[in-house]
């Protein structure tokens, strides 16, 4: 009986060390992220196989996961490049939908929550350095040495401008996604943790990078990932409006100001309001496009994973025959798995999401309620910006919201426990 309860524990090692590795290792290094999330799920389906008890799920969102998948199986059936979509369906659909149910596990236990906070901290001092020594230093991240990520500058600007900071991503809007899961763990954290983790010694130091991930995000000029900040700040207000409304308008108002009168700053927001604006009509033309493609099968899809495919003949531009994301990740998804399939996943978020916030909020202070809140309002902030990027189409980025659902979800659980 030790000896079984020794090999049960080797595999919760295994399962937590992949996942903490996941973490720690996403923003830079995709074959990192594959190779740990394969290992652990590998190890969660032993040890699911060996005790049954290791598997346990949410009825309402076990129903609506499988819902999701069942849907992705289904648009097999009208998909035109069948290889590609079930390769997509066994390495995108079940590798993630597996991986969320693994993280959910490893997340419900408060020392492993702790530990999961411990390597964002060092994840994200690590991926700021970069950003700081890409902007300010080198022009080039150093973790994809000695090819590193440059400074991304926008086709339409003249040569000889500022970029827009990418730090270990390829375009400043990836780094903007990661920047608001880990901006609003963190000030969840900072905000209502009031005797726990981020007590005397960790609240400064989340503070400080609270302040450069704000800081790194406004650089990105990322109008996508911005909107889905105003969205997560405004349901932080309203979870205490008397404390927040005054501080969070005070200082909105302080940065306008900076921004108005900062002669570099004023220009550097100029420039990114003009690009994306560019960047604005290419995508009303790629929606456009989308929307005729969701069109030829709006109820069972496409096929899952044929979008890219299909725009090849479906767009009517000069680049007629390149294939292209729909950048707007619900649109794209309607398209690929049909109107079903999209309901179902958002069903599935809106559950987990908005379940967990809502025992977070029962008792909004001490470390698991202060990280169940802050994560959620994160996921909420990566999937608003989805709707105009690729967000869910990106390895790294899809792990990145992915995990933190299960965070939410494991954490959440083992609150409704203690209540």
């Amino acid at each position: 009986m030790l000896k079984r309860e020794k090999y049960r524990k080797i595999l919760d090692n295994i399962i937590e060390a992949n996942v903490l590795l996941v973490i720690f290792c996403l923003p830079f290094s995709k074959s990192i992220v594959e190779i740990c999330v394969s290992i652990s799920i590998v190890a969660f389906i032993v040890k699911t196989i060996c005790w049954r008890d290791s598997f346990r799920l949410d009825r309402k969102v076990l129903i609506a996961l499988s819902l999701f998948v069942l849907f992705n199986i289904i648009s097999l059936v009208n998909s035109q490049f069948l290889s590609l979509s079930i390769r997509a369906l066994v390495s995108k659909v079940a590798e993630w939908v597996l991986f969320f149910v693994v993280v959910s596990s490893v997340a419900k236990d408060r020392a492993r929550l702790k530990r999961i906070f411990f390597t964002m901290l060092a994840s994200c001092a690590l991926i700021l350095f970069d950003a700081i020594y890409q902007t300010y230093m080198t022009g080039k991240d150093f973790l994809h040495y000695p090819g590193g990520y440059p400074i991304f500058k926008f086709s339409a600007w003249k040569t000889g401008g500022m970029g827009f900071p990418t730090a270990s991503f390829p375009f400043p809007n990836d780094f903007a996604s990661w920047i608001n899961v880990y901006l609003f763990t963190f000030l969840g954290l900072a905000i209502f943790d009031l005797k726990g983790v981020a007590n005397r010694v960790f609240r400064p130091a989340v503070l400080i990078l609270c302040a450069l991930l704000a800081y790194f995000l406004f650089l990105t000029t990322a109008s996508g990932a911005l909107l889905g900040t105003f969205g997560s700040l405004c349901l932080l207000i309203l979870v205490s409006v008397r404390k927040f409304l005054m501080p969070i308008v005070a200082l909105l108002l302080v940065v306008i100001l900076v921004i108005s009168f900062v002669p570099y700053l004023r220009e550097y927001a100029k420039t990114g309001i003009m690009d994306e604006t560019s960047s604005i009509n290419d995508r009303v033309n790629m929606w456009e496009t989308g929307w005729r493609i969701y069109k030829e099968h709006p109820v069972m899809g496409n096929g899952v994973n044929t979008f890219f495919e299909h725009y090849r003949s479906f767009r009517t531009d000069s680049d007629k025959g390149k294939g292209s994301y729909a950048h707007n990740c619900l649109l794209q998804m309607a398209a690929d798995i049909g109107i079903l399939g999209l309901l179902s996943f958002l069903a599935f978020f809106a559950i987990v999401v908005f379940k967990n916030m809502k025992r977070a909020l029962v008792k909004i202070s001490g470390f698991e309620h202060s990280f169940v809140f802050g994560a959620s309002l994160g996921v909420i902030a990566f999937l608003v910006h989805s709707i105009f990027d690729t967000n869910l189409y990106s390895l790294n980025l899809a792990a990145l919201f992915w995990t933190f659902l299960g965070v939410v979800e494991g954490a959440g659980s083992s609150l409704e426990k203690n209540q």
